[in-house]
């Protein structure tokens, strides 16, 4: 068994732990609203454990998914992907280790947690889309990746993102919140974002697992 072979695995079953996990959430917390609620706020309070684990395993496949293409794109194009994808990694280790503070926390009372998990927002969701989409360009033309849907998958994601920009600049910032604004529907594109994102890393470590 290959190096490749166990990463892609790895990184498939890393990346439906942290599908599950997100699943289960909306189970364990029904309190929090999915249309207006990011996910990261399912890590606090009681079960934020399960949250933790899911941005774990997010960042634990983009690692093993790092490790299994990093001899399969030697162009220029993909080792940038790979340098995005590591980035998402490390993103996604430290939402797990720093849980954002509550919503209703002033920014001048900020705990260094939280500011941390801002961080790991602005290096994890960028590398995300941009590792997607520079890895997806870089593998169309391998015949082992002919019939998957990455591009397809890679739009989903980038639309995902730009429909949470478009309602975070609706809202601005420093304005009370509203549950009758645009805010209240900052939850789908959110996690349609995890979604897409969690069923690329797998379409993408799927040809090296068979």
């Amino acid at each position: 068994m290959t190096y490749s072979l166990l990463a892609a695995r790895a990184a498939i079953g890393a990346a439906a732990l942290a599908l599950i996990a997100l699943a289960a959430l909306h189970i364990l917390k029904p309190d929090v609203r999915p249309s207006s609620n990011m996910i990261s706020l399912y890590a606090l309070g009681q079960h934020g454990w399960v949250m933790a684990l899911c941005f774990a395993a997010f960042g634990g496949a983009g690692a093993c998914l790092f490790a299994a293409l990093i001899a399969q794109v030697p162009s220029s194009l993909g080792r940038v992907g790979l340098a995005f994808l590591l980035a998402a990694a490390i993103g996604g280790a430290m939402a797990a280790r720093f849980p954002m503070d509550p919503v209703s926390t002033p920014p001048a009372r900020m705990s260094f947690t939280g500011k941390m998990h801002g961080v790991s927002f602005l290096i994890g969701v960028p590398g995300q889309v941009l590792a997607a989409l520079l890895l997806s360009l870089a593998l169309r033309n391998q015949p082992s990746y002919a019939s998957l849907p990455l591009l397809p998958l890679t739009a989903v994601i980038w639309l995902s993102l730009v429909s949470m920009i478009a309602i975070l600049l609706m809202v601005g910032p420093g304005k009370p919140p509203n549950p009758n604004g645009p805010e209240r529907f900052l939850g789908f594109p959110n996690r349609l974002l995890m979604v897409s994102y969690g069923v690329w890393l797998m379409a993408a470590a799927w040809p090296m697992a068979r």
